[in-house]
This record gives structure tokens, C-alpha cells and sequence, in this order.
């Protein structure tokens, strides 16, 4: 089984070596990431990447023999030359296979010998090329093919057992080994292909909300996130479709899909019931939710306590917390036991702590006070996913205003700021988590309102003020200063030319 992508170069966009430190899958780092295609990366051993490495600047393997290589600063620029390149922002050497057109001398260790699945990238007439193969083959066999196949140059990248790939055009090959580092390819896409006209429609209708068939007339917009860290919008569906679940939304956002799962007039499941028993904007909203990548599970609004017997994600990363601190839990395998259990509840001891063996809210806080702490949320490490989300989030939702005439300064909220209006349910999103990354709601309606303008849509000069000044930290209550006394018409002028200042 074999998996090959030809790409012409001037079909991409930018090409990135992702550093995979937090020990992610494939499927994980193309939902964290938003590439359009993800291949397993350069030669490593355990941890620790060998022969040349440089990724967006940062040199992680250096090596005295000048091996030939790819270094480029975006991806069109892409060449093999002779490296380390200091002068390019990212490079690569594992087995140069073909240069110029011809076979190169092989050089490699002898332990990646033997036939073995293995992955490559290189260039053909102007096209970059990526290779995975799940069957065994030798460097001298992988070698005959990209010869026979008019590559004009050839790297090897995996060394085998660790192959796979994602080309994002429905081949995928799989493989169970975590690998150091993944080669990222991002693709120019046409005006039709935004992610707005790129929106998927997989109406969930087996849900008793669809199933209800009541309709409101939208007048806003409410943003959530779903508080289950790691579970993308494929997987979110499949969770809502089905009867017996209580919350249904009109769209779910990830870093690489829009699906929307209710008709945008269906009554949707999603505010909750409001304090006191007011008109609850299930009656009134539209509902877009963003998924949460893995990393969320670190925020304190998130964590749920790990004791004996819990497993996953969050228990590994408690568990090289531990090592990092010089407690052995007897091994990093996502498995809280008698190992984990004695090194945590040491750890605990030693920071005055109660050392009952629980990592409660009050243990991840101290364990995650260390600089460098394996339980402290990193926004730098989901950058990526988070712009991408957004991004998407933003581009429905100037989609949404602009069709059902919703003011983009005054009708989207999330759901903390809905509670506090008391048309919804006492929930922190997107509040927690938003902010970690620098954006207020402030600024996320500022950038719908800004997109709507890009569209040709109507804005309002005053709100684009407003939320512009709000978004700079200038002004509070955005709210205020549209209505009321302060909606003179010296104030509003006012206020339109202080924004056209900054």
C-alpha cells in the first residue's frame, strides 16, 4: 500500500516543519495544525532529532557532514542544496536520494537498512512530490522508483516503522509510533473554496432537537466552545446525532471543517435554561460551536482530577510533570498507577500539599507554577488551531450577519456574556479560554465586523468605532456607548474619528 501526492508548487501556499513536543498523533497534528496535508518528517531517535533540522528559525539537530537536503524560508521556494542554509528559515536532511536527476550515493546507517515502509518528499517538474508507502522497501528500491518515476530530486525522510501520512485527498496511511517531527504543506485555495463556501452541510437527524421541528426568526449569534478538549468537529457530530442528547447547535467549528448540523432557523439546544426563568436564546440565537483542542484540558475551568486508575492524554502529561521533577511514576504511558500514585503523592508531600494521591485543581495549579510545566496551557503550542478555528468562526459569522440582517457590534455574544443578559445558562465560555490567546469578544466582533465590510455588507460606521475602541482596550461596555444619552450625534462623531486615529 502506497500513498502519493504531486502538488504543483505554485498550488502551495507555505510548507512547515511541525516539532511534535507534545507527542501527538498524525490525525491530531493535521486538526491541530489545519494542513492541507501532513507526512511524517525527518530521521530521530526517541526524542531527539539527528542529522539537520531547522524549523521557522530554531535549529533542532545540527550535524558537522553537510548532507544535501531541502531548506526554505515559505515552501514555493522550496530547493535542495547542500546545508545547514543559514539563511533559510527551515531545513531538512535525512538520505538524499536523487539530485539533478540522478541517482545519488546513498549514505546511511546501517540500522535503515533492510526493507522497511518508508516516506519521502522531493520535486518533478515543478511540482513537489509526497511519498509514504506502508510495504517494505529498501533505500536502493525507493531510489529505482523516484528515478523511474523523472523526480528531479529526492530526500528520504522516515527511516521506517514510523510511516504515515495524511495527503488530505482521501489517502491516509497509519501508523501507531508518535514520530519527533511532520512536514506541514498548506495549499493556496480558490476565492469559491474560503471557508465559507467550504462549509459542509450533515444535518444531525436522528436528534430529538431536529426532530422537534420548532424554527425561530435569528436575531444574534451566540459562540461556544464545547469543553470537550481534543474531540473535533467530525467526532462532535457524531456525538450529537443520535437520540437521548440534550444539546444540539446549528454549526460545530474546527481547525480544518464547518459543518453545519441544523437548519439556521431550526430552535436549537444550546443556551440552557437562564436564571430566574427568562426568554433563553435557544428562542432567538443562532449556535456556533468551536471545538477545543487538547490542550484545553490544561485550563483550570477544565481539569477534572486524575487519581488511581485514570488514563489518557492528561495523565501522561501529569506523569512527565513528574519526571520532570525528579519523581519516577515508573513509566510515561498515560496509565495512573501504583508508580504514579507513590511519585505524586512524594510530590505532593513536598509541596505542602495534601498527598492523597488525587491531582485535584489545587495540585495542577502548583505542579504547573514550574516554568516549562508539562500542565500549564501553552497558547504558543495551539497557535495554529486556534487561528484557524476562528478564523472560520469569524467568516460564518459575517456570513450569518449579512443574511439575517444581525448587527455584528450588538448581536453576537458568547455564552458568559449571554448569562449575563439572562438568556442563558451560567457557562464560562468562550471567556476561559479565548483571552489566553489575546482576544477579547470585543475583538472578535471587530474582526466579524471588519470581514461583513470586506463583503460589502452593510456597517454601521458608529459600531465599527465602537468596537474598534473596545478591541484597544480604549473604552468599556461597547453596549453603552452605542445607545442611550452618548448616542448623540457630536458624541458619535466623536467617537468615529478617536477610532480613525489608532
Amino acid at each position: 500500500m502506497r500513498a502519493e501526492r504531486v502538488i504543483p508548487l505554485q498550488d502551495v501556499e507555505r510548507v512547515r516543519i511541525y516539532i511534535n513536543k507534545g507527542v501527538r498523533t498524525l490525525a491530531e497534528v493535521k486538526a491541530l495544525t489545519g494542513a492541507d496535508c501532513v507526512i511524517n518528517g525527518g530521521l530521530f531517535e526517541g526524542s531527539r532529532a539527528v542529522c539537520h533540522l531547522k524549523a521557522d528559525g530554531t535549529v533542532y539537530a545540527s550535524d558537522p557532514y553537510t548532507y544535501w537536503g531541502y531548506a526554505w524560508d515559505q515552501g514555493p521556494d522550496m530547493a535542495l542544496i547542500g546545508v545547514p542554509a543559514l539563511t533559510k528559515r527551515s531545513y531538512i536532511c535525512c538520505v538524499c536520494l536523487v539530485r539533478g536527476g540522478k541517482a545519488e550515493h546513498l549514505i546511511y546507517n546501517s540500522d535503515l537498512g533492510g526493507s522497511r515502509p518508508r516516506t519521502a518528499m522531493g520535486l518533478k517538474g515543478g511540482a513537489l512530490v509526497l511519498y509514504c508507502s506502508g510495504e517494505g522497501q529498501t533505500p536502493e528500491e525507493l531510489q529505482r522508483m523516484c528515478l523511474e518515476e523523472g523526480w528531479d530530486s529526492a530526500v528520504m525522510l522516515d527511516g521506517g516503522g514510523s510511516s504515515q501520512c495524511d495527503l488530505g485527498d482521501g489517502q491516509r496511511l497509519t501508523a501507531p509510533r508518535r514520530v519527533h517531527n511532520l512536514i506541514c504543506v498548506y495549499l493556496k485555495h480558490r476565492e469559491e473554496e474560503s471557508p465559507m463556501d467550504g462549509v459542509t452541510r450533515s444535518y444531525i437527524t436522528r436528534s430529538d432537537c431536529y426532530q422537534a421541528g420548532r424554527s425561530i426568526t435569528p436575531q444574534g449569534i451566540m459562540l461556544h466552545s464545547t469543553a470537550t478538549p481534543g474531540v473535533m468537529a467530525e467526532a462532535m457530530r457524531e456525538r450529537w446525532d443520535r437520540s437521548g442528547v440534550e444539546e444540539a447547535v446549528h454549526a460545530v467549528i474546527d481547525g480544518s471543517h464547518t459543518i453545519q448540523l441544523l437548519p439556521w432557523t431550526h430552535r436549537a439546544w444550546h443556551a440552557g435554561t437562564p436564571k430566574g426563568g427568562g426568554v433563553s436564546a435557544n428562542n432567538t440565537h443562532i449556535s456556533v460551536e468551536i471545538c477545543e483542542p487538547q490542550e484545553c484540558r490544561l485550563l483550570p475551568e477544565e481539569w477534572i482530577p486524575l487519581k488511581r486508575g485514570s488514563t489518557g492524554w492528561a495523565v501522561e502529561r501529569l506523569q512527565r510533570e513528574l519526571q520532570a521533577r525528579g519523581y519516577d511514576p515508573k513509566g510515561i504511558d498515560g496509565s495512573f498507577g501504583p508508580g504514579c500514585d507513590a511519585a505524586l503523592r512524594q510530590c505532593q508531600a513536598d509541596l505542602g500539599l495534601d498527598a492523597d494521591g488525587s491531582c485535584g485543581p489545587a495540585t495542577r495549579e502548583a505542579l504547573a507554577a514550574r516554568e516549562g510545566s508539562y500542565l500549564e496551557y501553552e497558547p504558543q503550542d495551539t497557535t495554529d488551531y486556534f487561528e484557524a478555528a476562528v478564523g472560520r468562526a469569524v467568516a460564518l459569522c459575517a456570513q450569518l450577519c449579512v443574511q439575517y440582517g444581525i448587527d455584528p457590534g450588538t448581536g453576537i455574544l458568547d455564552h458568559a456574556e449571554g448569562y449575563r443578559r439572562g438568556i442563558a445558562s451560567n457557562h464560562a465560555d468562550v471567556g476561559h479560554w479565548f483571552p489566553r490567546h489575546g482576544l477579547s469578544m470585543a475583538g472578535f466582533r471587530a474582526a466579524v465586523l471588519e470581514t461583513v465590510a470586506m463583503s460589502g455588507g452593510h456597517v454601521s460606521e458608529l459600531d465599527t468605532a465602537v468596537d474598534k475602541l473596545a478591541a484597544a482596550g480604549l473604552i468599556d461596555s461597547p453596549d453603552y456607548w452605542r445607545g442611550g444619552a452618548y448616542s448623540a450625534e457630536n458624541v458619535q462623531a466623536l467617537l468615529i474619528k478617536w477610532a480613525a486615529s489608532i
